[in-house]
């Protein structure tokens, strides 16, 4: 009787076992989901379209150094220049920067 027992813990091990390799080797049986850019064919998604292109200038962010589209920056004029920022977080370092150097 013991030996049955052992037996049959041993199997609900082995298949324990076989189950998380085939888990942690093959993923959870769902159908992988293939890292692509959203705008390229993906037999998985309904294809989309590519991001739309803005024609244009760029100018760098003389914060961090982006290039960014004068049409979607974030301008300011600076003594008399006009300065284009990617975000609101740079135009603000930039002017505290700019404020300290001044005073």
């Amino acid at each position: 009787m013991l030996r049955l027992l052992i037996w049959i813990v041993e199997i609900i091990a082995l298949v324990w076992l076989l189950r998380f390799l085939w888990k942690s080797l093959f993923g959870n049986g769902s159908p992988r989901q293939i890292p692509s850019h959203p705008w390229t064919s993906n037999p998985f998604r309904s294809r989309q379209h590519p991001p739309p292109v803005i024609a244009g200038e760029v100018k760098k962010d003389p914060q961090c150094g982006t290039y960014v589209s004068t049409e979607l920056s974030i301008k300011l004029q600076h003594r008399g220049e006009e300065f284009h920022f990617c975000s609101r977080e740079c135009q603000q370092t930039f002017l505290q920067t700019h404020s300290a150097k001044s005073a």
